[in-house]
């Protein structure tokens, strides 16, 4: 019997999946790091504490599970995006990794507007901002000269991973796309920003594909957790490149809808237009297969900032109950879930949430609802920003994160997007797109026959034609107000 592994680096733990042959997930196991914030506008994290985390977890893994020491065949990543770790020619962190989730670099973003805007529209496909690793690093060559100075190489935090497994310094495809030095369809470094902004091709990791191996565990390490194989690592890819693969089995018909603290829309699609800008363009963990995702940053925490503020005595299930006292469109009230400003489709930091349209007439039902219905219009702006060409539309989105366990919000999505919202009886996240990419990286056995033995529908919500009608024409108000909001607000 050979066993797989599937790791996911997040931003605030790590989470190991451990799976057969036959599709059987065995067990699984986490460990949470801290996030480093010295001052406004700054996240860090000390690359050490993810080889910790690794360490915790892997190895309360195999005591569960002891014939995985014999059985291991091999494991695969998914990781944090955008996030900038430096090494040193000792391969050693030089100093703590720059997190996506850091906004320090807003003087960088608009400098790469000015200078290389359009070229990064045309060759890396998207626009800068403050997440993206490039402006990171133009920020440490400004403000931090001794550690660019001693930079060996760059890389991403599932990289390092990677490469304290098997001492080899490479990214993929997925990673190195949002890094937005990166040529999407020649799948190279852009030789001509390396050029202009002083980075020199050797500090650039190896690109490999996401289903590559990149070596077997290095010996000491192998003897480190009692392993009497070799175990192959393979690449894996960004984690929401493989969050679709861990939850699309058809990427004509599906999209995903990840609706956690914050809410992403992510659809396979190898077509750009006039619109791109106005969503991110990357590389899959499958070979020659783009796809179109935004974000829209306050979801789920939404409902979560309500009920910490306004109703600290109720949990979920009671505020959804008051929810359904309310009507279709919240009784006539709109929320913008703009509480932390927003990413796609506006990139507008100055935007704000809102509650619209409050009378006497409303309850906290209402307010409740109007939070619900909210979110899913702001998801569904950002799908339509996309502006997926007529053949690719999707009719179908596979949902995963919090949400899948609230019934009533989940028939709200089902409405607001006039699609079906399935739910998966695995909802593992990322950390299945990783195992899929380690079974497929030395089986070469067809995605969707590995996806099959993993996955499978468990509920389908189907829209309601007149209550779809309805939230049709709420939806273009919220479009309008939105969008009046981000020119106000420029």
């Amino acid at each position: 019997m050979s066993y797989y592994v599937g790791v996911d680096l997040g931003t605030g733990s790590i989470k190991i999946v451990l799976a057969d042959e036959s599709g059987e997930i065995l067990g699984k196991e986490s460990s949470d790091f801290s996030i480093i914030s010295s001052q406004a506008n700054y996240s860090e994290q000390n690359p050490e504490e993810w080889i910790k985390g690794f360490e915790q977890a892997f190895t309360r893994l195999l005591a569960k599970f002891p014939e995985t020491s014999k059985c291991l065949k091999a494991i695969s990543f998914s990781g944090q995006m955008h996030s900038l770790v430096l090494l040193d020619k000792n391969g050693m962190p030089i100093r703590s990794a720059i997190l996506w989730n850091d906004t320090r670099t807003t003087e960088q973003v608009e400098k790469l507007k000015a200078e290389v805007g359009q070229r990064l529209l045309d060759v890396e496909k998207n626009i800068p901002l403050e997440g993206f690793t490039l402006p990171k690093i133009l920020w440490v060559m400004k403000n931090d000269r001794v550690s660019w100075a001693n930079t060996w190489k760059f890389m991403m935090p599932k990289d390092y991973l990677i490469y304290y497994l098997t001492g080899r310094i490479c990214t993929e495809r997925s990673d190195a796309s949002g890094t937005i030095i990166y040529d999407i369809e020649n799948h190279s470094w852009d030789a001509r920003l390396l050029e202009m902004y002083g980075i020199k091709k050797d500090q650039c990791p190896e690109i490999l594909k996401s289903t590559e191996i990149a070596g077997v565990f290095q010996g000491k390490v192998k003897e480190k957790f009692g392993l009497s194989n070799d175990v192959q690592v393979i690449m894996g890819g960004a984690d929401n490149a493989c969050g679709a693969l861990g939850v699309i089995d058809d990427k004509e018909t599906q999209g995903m809808l990840s609706v956690g603290t914050s809410g992403v829309v992510l659809c396979y699609s190898n077509r750009t237009d006039e619109s791109i800008g106005n969503y991110h363009y990357f590389n899959s963990v499958i070979e020659n297969q783009n796809y179109k995702m935004g974000v829209t940053l306050s979801a789920a925490y939404s409902l979560e900032w309500y009920k910490e503020n306004f109703s600290t005595t109720e949990d979920f299930s009671e505020l959804t109950n008051q929810a359904m006292n309310s009507t279709i469109g919240s009784n006539g009230m709109l929320f913008l879930p703009y509480l932390f400003g927003e990413r796609s489709p506006y990139y507008n930091s100055n935007m704000s949430a809102e509650f619209i349209g409050i009378k006497s007439i409303h309850k906290k039902g209402d307010f409740i609802r109007s939070i619900m219905e909210g979110v899913a219009f702001s998801l569904r702006n950002v799908y339509e920003r996309m502006k997926l060409i007529n053949s690719d539309k999707k009719n179908k989105f596979r949902i995963t994160g919090g949400v899948v366990n609230n019934s009533f919000w989940l028939q709200i999505f089902a409405n607001v997007f006039n699609a079906e919202i399935e739910v998966l009886e695995t909802d593992e996240g990322p950390a299945l797109g990783a195992l899929i990419c380690a079974i497929y990286g030395v089986t070469d056995k067809d995605y969707n026959e590995i996806w099959n033995k993993f996955n499978r529908v468990r509920k389908i919500y189907k829209p309601q034609k007149e209550t779809a009608q309805i939230y049709d024409s709420y939806f273009e108000k919220f479009k309008k107000i939105s969008d009046k909001m981000n020119y106000e607000n420029i």
